[in-house]
């Protein structure tokens, strides 16, 4: 997300003293434009008081499914968390770590946080990655998480205040606990956002946008140092770096209307550039939140790359999600196929992917279809089936939350921004869904541990 503007918006809902959600007298948000022609990408400005503000979470009654819903942040406030991100220990499925926004602060910035679980996503324990903290850098946003082959666990976030961002790196050596190290991967004066880690061989890489590019750089030595950028796309937005079983690095994302894929064979030190499928703009949503098209990405180990991404080509039944697979390293793909299953004009959108150890693919992403006012949003998720060749297809869609959130039940943000992005990561048998849930009249970070078996015929 663009951070510029933020730092209004938390600096006066501090002074209006957030102290709980039914005491706090917060009306609508004036949305402003940032320097980008995306209609979508629209910042908080301004709040004003409302004495009349309430909660007001979806209706309906809790639906009972096979897994839990299970809060991830450890707070029991009235802060806001969002985009949350998750990344699985290859040796360990049970551990995870999670990256989210958060505004629990209170004193006009917001954060990054990390929160970690040894058991399946069962409990949680909390930490800080955000450890060399710069003096005109003191928010922090757009959390990204990867684990490396020494099975240290890096966190990558922008830090921004009064000036364009950076983007920096930490690094935990127990397992997500503590953050030993944070080295800056962007120069302050360079304009940095939206982050994307991704540990290959011995490298990490990072890529974010500029404000005329994408970019890339690569460290050698566990994120301590890093090499020299490497301009992967004029015009690129939303990276989604995959590394799949060559070694290759797969980075996927947009410039204007088409989605495309840039490939490194050597470690990053020059990608090809190719198109994986035009994109349409999003259709008017009857949510106030933000939403754009940002894709999601995923690698097996027979060396299938799979990207899923919204879009608006169906008029007249709402924003899809839309899947395309490649068996040849991205040299062809698959036709586009639609994920969803619904029939009705509803929404879906912030798509997440995952490939299990069983091979099959996961797709979750956010789901109006059990609203007719097409407002309030359910987390659902679909596995893909083969359907021989390039053809794949994916089966039921299944939900995954048990609650309908609202997204302008919250006192903080007040459905303007839920995050530009959900979550989803593979354990052993099981995927582990995230989304921004607001159930408890604020914005929390959700997990769902969905057990899974292999789809028919894949």
């Amino acid at each position: 997300m663009r951070k510029t503007k933020w730092l209004i918006l938390v600096s006066l809902i501090a002074l209006l003293g957030v102290v709980t959600a039914l005491a706090l007298n917060v009306g609508r948000i004036t949305p402003l434009a940032m320097t980008t022609s995306d209609p979508d990408m629209l910042v908080p400005a301004a709040v004003k008081a409302d004495p009349n503000w309430k909660a007001q979470p979806a209706p309906g009654a809790p639906v009972t499914l096979g897994w839990a819903n299970i809060r991830v942040n450890t707070d029991n406030s009235t802060a806001a968390q969002n985009e949350p991100f998750v990344a699985v220990n290859p040796t360990n499925p049970q551990h995870l770590v999670v990256g989210a926004n958060n505004w629990l602060d209170g004193n006009g910035t917001f954060q990054v946080s990390a929160y970690v679980s040894f058991d399946g996503g069962l409990s949680w324990i909390a930490s800080q990655p955000y450890i060399n903290r710069n003096a005109s850098r003191l928010n922090a946003a757009d959390p990204t998480v990867a684990f490396g082959p020494d099975g240290a666990v890096y966190f990558g976030f922008v830090a921004f205040g009064p000036a364009d961002g950076a983007v920096a790196v930490s690094r935990s050596l127990d397992g997500g606990r503590t953050w030993a190290a944070q080295s800056w991967a962007t120069s302050f004066t360079s304009g940095a956002d939206k982050p994307s880690l991704v540990a290959g061989g011995s490298n990490l890489y990072v890529f974010w946008q500029s404000n005329t590019a994408l970019m890339g750089r690569v460290s050698g030595d566990s994120g301590l140092s890093w090499g020299a950028p490497s301009t992967i796309a004029a015009g690129g937005r939303y990276a989604a770096p995959v590394v799949d079983s060559k070694g290759a690095v797969n980075v996927f994302y947009t410039v204007g209307n088409v989605l495309k894929l840039s490939r490194s064979t050597d470690k990053g030190a020059t990608y090809a550039s190719s198109t994986v499928s035009g994109v349409t703009a999003l259709q008017p949503r009857a949510a106030q939140f933000r939403a754009a098209i940002v894709p999601a990405a995923a690698a097996g180990a027979d060396g299938a790359l799979y990207v899923a991404w919204a879009d608006g080509r169906n008029a007249g039944h709402g924003n899809d999600i839309l899947a395309s697979r490649s068996l040849d390293g991205g040299a062809s793909w698959s036709a586009p196929v639609v994920v969803n299953s619904d029939t009705g004009a509803a929404d879906q959108l912030m798509p997440a992917l995952t490939v299990g150890a069983d091979g099959a693919v996961t797709a979750a992403w956010l789901d109006t279809r059990n609203d007719a006012n097409r407002v309030n949003y359910d987390v659902y998720l679909a596995r893909a089936t083969a359907a021989g060749g390039l053809g794949f297809s994916f089966g039921a869609n299944q939900r995954v939350t048990g609650v309908s959130s609202n997204p302008n039940n919250d006192p903080t943000l007040q459905g303007t921004m839920i995050g530009d992005y959900f979550a989803a990561a593979a354990g052993n048998g099981v995927v582990y869904t995230l989304w921004t849930d607001t159930r408890n009249n604020n914005q929390d970070i959700y997990l769902a541990p969905v057990p899974v078996t292999r789809a028919p015929n894949d």
